[in-house]
């Protein structure tokens, strides 16, 4: 069977992307060079996926792969020809090139790659072109004497023809009669995408880390824990540097106060490191140990070989101790810090879970966490491939140049203001931590359930882009509340943008996305400040807050039915109505998540609100302090995590289980959970809530002219 065709399409624009950047000026191309435009284009790929074909079968590097191509005039049906004497292996390609992926290999192709194996081993050299000759010359030997393959490399998802194959086959059988030596191998369009995707990966890192004062963990899992110099730490990251942290959750932040406060120690008091430093932890595929004692290795150093190396914890020391050691080595050469080196045998799950249960602490946001999501990985490696945009994924990498690509926060404010339900573009709009939510309902799960395409990545953030750059631009000369309008409400400015123009060929390659979309925002976007201005005032009256309207989810999409229907029907912004109706408050829970009152963590403890209710729950709470106490989670339907079974409730179903639980026969069937729930003496979750309705109900019009 040949490989799935359903991405065959994408995987064409990649590899032909990475052919272009491989290969160009290193495969050999002076007898096409006179040919233009699509008529050297596709010799030239052919060209270049036979040199990919041979790097993927034979290993080798991009220069040796080229130099083993033999496509043009008298290549007599192999397009590269390899000999491989450290392997004593010849590899035989034919290569087919196709713009659509469906590239398929015929009798005819099969009769004249046969016809060019039947030349070699009659020795006819000089029938084939110079280069494609000198390489037969040097494959003979081992295709009689030691082993060969012919490569079918194929830009396609369709096995060879049934004819094709007889004639491989039977070729194969004269060829094999004294012994198995020629093998036939196909290569398809996933091979290929494979390929290039392998090889714009780093290389993996290989170190040898010098233990002092080790020991190794007992269990089954290969682990070992000692001491390492500041030194070393040092020449590490000046070799590798930021590849060091390829599976952490963060690249190093850079000069923080933490970072200062570590570079201070190593060089003011370098001795006393170790005991003040939590140390670094290393994760890698394979290790190697080598004691310096045989009778008693733990007396002695050890030296720990290790390769697919990561540092998962730690990445802000290891680049403290780099600067400090090039700020004054002499100093910080003194010090030592503590390592922890896991062995996960390519297990990758395992050293996700490692690097996440590694940065488990307060410094760590929930962006964080997110950052080795398996969505993120592919879009950095599919928006790198097919657009050659960088993805800037983990806090404290640079930012990309806004032409050569986008961080992971500009992606996800963009696919809020795209998604069909404004009320995206509002939790944007009260904070950007509301776009690192997961569960069912939370924003990044609901943005990111599917991997983008490289395209709807790039054009969701351009046309954010081109979008906050029309806003600026018409917000200083309007008047007070539409210059409100346009400074808080961009995100679903953007949102209203990418529903009038209709995105839905946001994904299509061929689409026009410039002419039909970015070109016309600047001239639609006054029109839809001018319109959600209008219906604000409509629907919450003279004094109506404009920041606060577009932090409303319910507001938002009304707002965006309204000025999408007036759109649509080509209406005109309509005289104010003589009436007003009241803005509908947002539910206790959402409010406070949104507004991010509290902090994650932040202590909850449990207050009866009746005499009845105390009465039945006195006894219960006394059994077991831990019942009356949780924790808040930024969860917009489970923020109560309790400290009774470390569960996470909604607060009325938490309210409600525990009166089941206290056995209160009496209990009523509902609860007003939130006005139980008190994170400090005098407030509780919903008296926090009405606060922020009061505050805003009350707060200045800061939009009225």
């Amino acid at each position: 069977m040949g490989y799935s065709g359903a991405d065959t399409p994408r995987q064409v624009a990649q590899v032909r992307e990475q052919l272009r950047e491989t290969f160009d000026g290193v495969v050999d191309d002076s007898d096409i060079a006179h040919f233009r435009g699509g008529n050297y284009e596709q010799r030239f790929l052919s060209r270049a996926l036979a040199a990919l074909a041979v790097r993927r079968v034979a290993k080798c590097s991009v220069a040796e792969a080229a130099r083993f191509v033999t496509d043009g005039i008298a290549d007599q049906g192999l397009d590269a020809i390899a000999p491989l004497p450290d392997s004593k292996h010849a590899l035989l390609v034919q290569a087919k090139w196709s713009d659509k992926g469906t590239a398929t290999f015929d009798v005819d192709a099969a009769k004249a790659m046969v016809d060019g194996l039947n030349r070699i081993e009659n020795e006819l050299y000089d029938q084939f072109n110079q280069r494609a000759g000198a390489l037969a010359l040097e494959a003979r030997p081992f295709m009689v004497n030691e082993r060969a393959t012919l490569v079918i490399a194929l830009m396609g998802t369709v096995e060879p023809s049934p004819p094709a194959r007889e004639v491989i086959d039977n070729a194969l059988a004269e060829f094999n009669k004294h012994g198995a030596r020629m093998t036939v191998k196909v290569l398809y369009a996933a091979d290929f995408h494979d390929q290039i995707h392998a090889d714009l990966r780093p290389e993996p890192i290989c170190l040898d880390v010098r233990l002092d004062d080790w020991y190794q963990q007992k269990g089954p899992l290969e682990a070992f824990q000692g001491t390492v110099s500041a030194e070393s730490v040092a020449e590490w990251y000046e070799t590798y540097g930021a590849n060091l942290f390829e599976q952490n959750l963060r690249a190093p932040l850079g000069p923080t106060v933490t970072n200062a406060e570590i570079g201070q120690t190593l060089t003011s008091d370098p001795t006393r490191f170790w005991h003040l430093n939590n140390g670094i932890t290393m994760i890698c595929t394979s290790l190697t140990a080598k004691n310096d004692s045989a009778k008693s290795p733990q007396s002695r150093p050890t030296t720990l070989s290790v390769a697919g190396v990561s540092i998962v914890n730690g990445a802000q020391t290891v680049r403290a101790v780099a600067r400090a050691m090039h700020d004054d080595g002499e100093a910080a050469a003194n010090a030592t810090l503590s390592i922890k080196v896991i062995n996960t045998h390519g297990d990758g799950g395992f050293g996700v879970q490692v690097s996440q249960a590694a940065n488990r602490q307060n410094a760590i946001e929930q962006r964080d966490h997110i950052a080795l999501e398996p969505v993120h990985q592919a879009i950095k490696a599919n928006l790198r491939a097919e657009l050659r945009k960088q993805y800037v994924i983990k806090r404290g990498e640079p930012v990309a140049a806004p032409e050569t690509g986008c961080s992971l926060d500009e992606l996800a404010l963009a696919l809020a203001c795209l998604h069909p339900d404004a009320e995206q573009a509002a939790r944007a709009a009260s904070s950007t931590e509301n776009l690192w939510e997961q569960g069912s309902k939370g924003s990044h799960t609901l943005l990111f359930k599917r991997e983008p395409s490289p395209q709807r990545v790039w054009r969701s953030v351009l046309t954010l882009r081109t979008a906050r750059s029309a806003v600026y631009e018409l917000g200083s000369g309007q008047n007070g509340r539409e210059a409100a309008t346009a400074e808080h409400g961009g995100f679903l400015i953007t949102h209203l943008l990418f529903q009038h123009l209709d995105a839905t060929s946001i994904d299509d390659p061929d689409f026009d996305w410039d002419s039909e979309v970015l070109e016309k925002i600047p001239s639609l976007v006054p029109e839809l400040v001018r319109r959600l201005t209008h219906h604000i005032v409509s629907l919450h009256g003279q004094r109506a807050q404009i920041r606060t309207a577009f932090h409303s989810g319910e507001t938002c999409r009304q707002l965006a039915k309204l000025v999408l229907a007036d759109l649509a029907g080509g209406v005109a912004v309509p005289a104010r109505p003589t009436k007003t109706r009241k803005a509908r408050r947002p539910n206790t829970v959402p409010i406070l998540v949104d507004r991010r009152v509290m902090k994650e963590g932040a202590p909850l403890r449990y207050v009866a609100l009746n005499e009845p209710e105390r009465d039945a729950m006195a006894g219960w709470l006394a059994e077991d302090e831990s019942r009356r106490q949780a924790t808040w989670v930024n969860h917009r339907t489970k923020p109560i995590l309790w400290a009774y079974d470390q569960q996470q409730y909604s607060p009325s179903g938490l309210v409600s289980k525990m009166w089941a639980d206290a056995d209160w026969d009496d209990r009523p069937v509902a609860n007003q959970g939130t006005a139980r729930w008190f994170p400090s003496e005098d407030l509780s979750l919903w008296n926090l809530a009405q606060r922020i309705h009061k505050e805003e109900a009350e707060g200045e019009d800061d939009a009225e002219a």
